[in-house]
């Protein structure tokens, strides 16, 4: 019997960098708690960011944030992994070195960038988050960094992948998060780690656990489960990690699995599946 669910969140639930989400999904949340099922949103996005686009269930859920490195509710962080400061800006410094890409490095609740650029606009306004500009990131951030984001305006996974990846894969894990973003965490970080650290929290099994993705940074996600979903949109890599496909986003696929489940729990009570 189903009792987690796991969802990445852009390019699954709403289009990149947007608020676009099917409406029918809180009422399915809600509808899912009442039959003893948890949901967790899973996402490279901030706490803060994703609490707003959840706002109408933003208390019933679980997060996992920042790419993974972040696992929490609204009240508790049950796990948080911060990447070595030294290292962080000898990174830093190098990025510095890539044609035409931005850095945004996460706190716990707050996003930093060194100047107002086309990215720091794009986070702040359409993907909500809190984030502020300080300038130098090694005179100025003091606060614990959990992730490090490279923001390319249309290739971001060539550019970082042509000397970048290769230097610093032994010391971190880099994925790509979309088309724009590249995501530097710790080796220890990712969504299925946390996913599974949450299971453990609420005592449920992988074979207990549903999970929904698109893109490279959802794979460990969807091994953490047992009944595995890529979204018909996904890239062929997370297809063929997938134990099912869903239809595409344009036509709200997770929303319409969940909702094929929920018929099987009202007939049934029962959440496996058919």
């Amino acid at each position: 019997m189903i009792k987690l669910i796991a969802s990445d969140i852009d390019g699954t639930l709403v289009p990149d960098g947007t608020s676009e989400i099917d409406k029918r999904i809180f009422d399915v949340i809600k509808r899912l708690k009442a039959h003893g099922i948890t949901f967790v949103g899973a996402s490279g996005r901030q706490f803060a960011s994703m609490a707003r686009l959840f706002a109408p269930v933003s208390e019933d859920i679980y997060y996992i944030t920042e790419g993974g490195t972040v696992v929490r509710n609204t009240k508790k962080v049950y796990d948080m992994h911060v990447i070595d400061r030294n290292l962080l800006f000898q990174m830093v410094s190098d990025v510095k070195k890539l044609k035409d890409c931005d850095i945004m490095l996460s706190g716990l609740d707050t996003a930093y960038c060194e100047d107002k650029s086309e990215m720091f606009y794009w986070m702040r306004d359409s993907y909500r988050f809190n984030i502020e500009v300080v300038g130098d990131f090694e005179t100025h951030i003091t606060e614990d960094i959990v992730k490090m984001s490279i923001y390319h305006k249309d290739n971001a996974e060539a550019i970082v992948n042509e000397w970048f990846t290769d230097k610093w894969k032994n010391h971190f894990k880099i994925a790509s998060a979309g088309i724009m973003w590249m995501d530097v965490t710790g080796l220890t970080a990712d969504k299925g780690s946390s996913l599974r650290s949450l299971q453990k929290q609420l005592g449920i099994t992988r074979e207990e656990t549903m999970a929904f993705g698109d893109n490279l940074n959802d794979l460990g996600l969807l091994e953490a489960a047992e009944e595995s979903y890529a979204i018909g949109s996904a890239r062929d890599e997370v297809k063929a990690a997938a134990k099912h496909i869903a239809p595409p986003l344009k036509e709200n696929g997770e929303t319409e699995v969940l909702l094929k489940l929920l018929e099987e729990l009202d007939k049934t009570g029962d959440g496996s599946l058919s």
